[in-house]
């Protein structure tokens, strides 16, 4: 069931995307920082922490809309990867600020 006013994502094709989406951001930021690269790090870790925000935010309210679709393994895993980068950016804004 889609709604199509939304700004979510929507569907299973997109929340599972938008999970990997989110996954591979926190391998690059990860990457980034292990190499050095402390700028590309920073940007990294401050776009993708907004970008699995926003895929959370989404499987989040389609879990609620329909238990059935969306496992407790995406909404957990979402969350979890969610704080990880969230904590990674929070710690880069205090360290810059």
């Amino acid at each position: 069931m889609k709604r199509k006013n939304s700004l979510l994502l929507q569907g299973a094709k997109q929340l599972n995307l938008g999970a990997m989406v989110s996954g591979a951001g926190f391998l690059l930021y990860l990457g980034a920082a292990a190499l050095g690269w402390r700028g590309a790090a920073d940007v990294l870790a401050l776009l993708f922490a907004l970008v699995s925000l926003y895929v959370f935010a989404s499987v989040a309210a389609a879990r609620q809309r329909d238990k059935e679709s969306v496992s407790y393994n995406l909404l957990w895993g979402q969350g979890a990867l969610a704080a990880l980068l969230c904590l990674s950016a929070a710690a880069i804004l205090r360290q810059r600020g």
